[in-house]
């Protein structure tokens, strides 16, 4: 059944390859409990928007999104989403802007099941979610950021968080903050900045005290041209959780922990056009 399933899909995929940006095919494995299923992903540029659709066993989902270039005003991006399968349906939308010293997003979500059910690699979570980003550019090294967010899980049960940061930019970026995850209390530090005159992109956040969680980025160019680069992605949490991601050459390998094993194989194929 499963192997008809994805037969299904790449032929579906392949079919749409000629007008398709950007086509993925993947596979999704979970233990505890077991879970096994093939993805794909396309991309299709439509008249200055993007429309996306993504497959998997029991789900599906389309989405669209575009962006809005206002002069000497700033930049404004929007998308929106829709998931189906046979656990429930889900709904998302974000938008995006710079405008001069400030950048604003802001992101809604509601679902009736876990939206990891909807799609493999979404969060482990249900009901309402909000959220709202902000930050204001003091002048060209002095920036502070605002995250605001809410949620009502399916439970019913609300919580909110909060965050206040501080960077300083100079030949790399320092970052310090407090924040406030449903009444949980820690302090933020993260650092950013090149390694080597290659142009090896380090990004590390660290969250400690009540709530504790390292997220770490590396980014290094695989070749003289820059068209290939290695992305590596670590992050690991305390109640004991973790995922490892690898990107290189179209491939993505992502290994994760939260109570149980998962494994997700994807590769990329992209068909020209701005990604």
């Amino acid at each position: 059944m499963q192997l008809r399933f994805f037969l299904v899909l790449a032929a579906l995929g392949f079919g749409a390859s000629g007008l398709a940006q950007s086509l993925s095919f993947g596979l999704y494995a979970r233990l505890s409990p077991d879970y096994l299923t093939p993805t794909v992903e396309a991309t299709l540029p439509l008249e200055g928007l993007e429309l996306n659709a993504r497959f998997q066993r029991e789900a599906l989902g389309v989405g669209l999104g575009g962006a809005l270039e206002l002069g000497p005003l700033g930049r404004l991006s929007y998308g929106a989403r829709a998931s189906l399968g046979f656990a429930g349906w889900g709904l998302q939308a974000a938008a995006s802007g710079v405008f001069g010293p400030v950048a604003a997003s802001l992101e809604a979500a509601y679902s009736n099941t876990l939206r990891s059910s909807l799609w493999v690699g979404d969060e482990a979570e249900g009901g309402l979610k909000l959220g709202l980003g902000g930050r204001y550019r003091l002048d060209g090294r002095q920036t502070l950021g605002l995250q605001l967010g809410f949620k009502n899980s399916l439970a019913g049960v609300a919580s909110g968080s909060g965050e206040l940061s501080y960077a300083l930019r100079r030949q790399e970026t320092y970052t310090l903050g407090l924040g406030i995850d449903d009444s949980r209390l820690y302090g933020l530090l993260g650092w950013r900045g090149e390694l080597d005159e290659a142009g090896t992109l380090l990004e590390a956040t660290l969250r400690a005290g009540q709530l504790n969680r390292l997220e770490a980025a590396l980014t290094t160019p695989l070749d003289e041209d820059l068209l290939n680069y290695l992305k590596l992605r670590l992050t690991v949490a305390y109640p004991w959780a973790a995922t490892l991601g690898v990107e290189a050459y179209g491939f993505r390998v992502d290994a994760g922990y939260d109570g149980g094993f998962s494994l997700w194989l994807r590769y990329r194929l992209s068909f020209g056009g701005n990604e």
